[in-house]
Formats: structure tokens, sequence, C-alpha cells
């Protein structure tokens, strides 16, 4: 069976028309050379080059073979770049799930831009999800990767986090509301809204961003009376324009234009609602380990003002 080697050969031979030169190109002996072509041309079972004392030239078939030769070449260089890649994780597939907060916080576009500039060849599987629904399929390894709000309470043992982004919790609520006068900037205690209705995820309070809003509201002393839940922010804030209640959310939300609701931020409230990544411990993915060697770019200065 004709090897790499001998189309190799061939193409050498082919250019340089001189055993000496094609042998020193091929860094073996002119015997050696000798040897192969003629074990290449038995293999064949015809000549590939008329040579004699002066000259050396291709025959018939070699003529013939030699385009296949060098397109055997650059698919075998290919196919070496390939490999290579897909080892350095440069090529290949991710599979990543994605919270709403991602997208709202820039957290996902930062990421898919550092990783982009690192592995622009790999293909990308992006899919919204509730963390919920996230972290099992992440222990399963049907995901490489998810980013979600935490805490989760019961995390797989296969897996690890990592947090990426940390945002301050803001209120929301309508324009006309008595408390919604004053500067953009002018804090508020969350205990003013002790009687207030509250609008709220649909996730329960030891869970994501729900737990960072019943964390704040038992450190101000409330317990919130939430009579409507959604669970997208978007939903949360028209709602709020309706005069339905208020809600706390993220900072990012903030960011929300919507006619009939005003935004501050919340005064002595320490908790923040952190966005993480999820993934296996022990997951062998050139393409993941290329995706967290970009973490370092997701996370801009001064994120958090305390």
């Amino acid at each position: 069976m004709l090897t790499l080697r001998h189309y190799e050969l061939l193409v050498t031979l082919a250019e340089e028309l001189h055993f000496g030169r094609a042998a020193e190109r091929l860094s073996i002996s002119q015997p050696q050379l000798t040897q192969q072509l003629k074990q290449m041309e038995e293999l064949i079972g015809t000549l590939l080059f008329e040579r004699n004392r002066r000259k050396v030239e291709l025959a018939q078939a070699g003529r013939l073979l030699l385009p296949e030769a060098r397109a055997v070449l650059r698919h075998a260089a290919r196919a070496q770049d390939v490999a290579m890649s897909v080892g350095r994780g440069t090529i290949g597939e991710l599979a990543l799930g994605y919270v709403g907060a991602a997208s709202t916080s820039g957290v996902l576009a930062r990421l898919l831009r550092a990783y982009r500039d690192r592995a622009p060849d790999v293909r990308l599987q992006l899919t919204l999800m509730d963390l919920d629904r996230q972290i099992p399929e992440v222990s399963a390894g049907n995901l490489d990767a998810g980013i979600v709000r935490l805490p989760f309470p019961d995390m797989p043992e296969n897996l690890v986090t990592r947090t990426l982004h940390e945002e301050r919790l803001w209120i929301a609520l309508p324009a006309d509301h008595p408390l919604a006068d004053g500067p953009a900037d002018g804090a508020l205690d969350l205990a003013a809204f002790r009687d207030a209705s509250f609008l709220a995820t649909h996730l329960p309070p030891n869970i994501g961003f729900s737990a960072a809003m019943h964390q704040a509201c038992a450190g101000a002393g409330i317990s919130p009376d939430i009579v409507h839940r959604s669970p997208q922010f978007t939903s949360i804030v028209s709602l709020v324009a309706a005069g339905l209640g208020v809600a706390v959310v993220p900072d990012s939300i903030r960011f929300l234009a919507v006619p009939g609701v005003v935004y501050r931020p919340l005064a002595g409230v320490a908790v923040t609602a952190n966005i993480s990544l999820v993934h296996q411990d022990s997951r062998e993915s050139p393409a993941l380990d290329q995706f967290l060697a970009c973490l370092d770019a997701v996370r801009p200065q001064g994120d958090i003002v305390t």
C-alpha cells in the first residue's frame, strides 16, 4: 500500500528532477531515495520516472499520478491541522446553556466575544434555559457548561461553579409610587416596602435570584407579600408599570427602560445576585478548556460598589 512518504517522494522528485537535491529535501540518502522509488514503482506496477545518467523526467504514469499525490499531501496536512486544533480546543463543538440574566448583564456577550477570539472555529450550541433545568443537563453531560444564577440546593457532586459576575439589588416601583420621587440615584430602604405587594420570579426562595431577594428582605426585617410571579424580569417590570406592585431586581435590569417604571438602589443591602458558570469537574473537552481560559474576560472592573 502506498504511504504518505511515497506521495511525498513522488512530488519532491517531480519538482527537482534530480535525485541528489530530492534526497536532500527529504532528509535521506540518495540510495535510500532510489530504493523507495523502486518500491513504489513495484507497488504500482509501472515506472513513474524515466531516468538515465543525464536526466530524470516523469513517465506518463508519473504525470498522471502527480496531481493526485499533491492532493493527498494537501489533505493530509489539513487533517493534521484539524487534529492539532481539536487537541488544542480551537475547533470542535461547545454546548452552552444560559439564563436570561447572562444576556441582560452583558456577561454572555463578553464571554462569547473572548471565546470567539480564542477559538473562532468551534461550533457553539447556545440554549436559553432555566437554571433548574440546566444543572441536571450539565451534570448528565448533555451541556458542556451552563451560565446560571446561584445558589442551587443539592448541587450534583460532579459539578463545580465559578462566579462570573455579581450584581447589586435595586427596587423597581411604579412611577406614581410615593417613594418614586427624588434623585435617580437616591437609595431607598427596603424596610419602607414592608406593606407593599411584591412581584417576583417563579423560583423557590432558596434558588437563584429568588434566594438573593428573600435574603435581602430578611435582612430588612420584612416578609414580602408576593402577589404575582413570572419567569422573566421583562414581564415582572411590565407588571410593575401596570401598578400591580414593586419588585426587587438585579442591577442590570434598571437599564430596561419601561414607561411608568422607576428604579432606585437599595440602601444598606449587602446581598448580591451572582451569575456563575457551572461545569463538570472532570469533563475532558479541549473546547471547554479553551472556554474556561476566557473567564477572566467577563468580569469588568468595578463590578461591585460597596
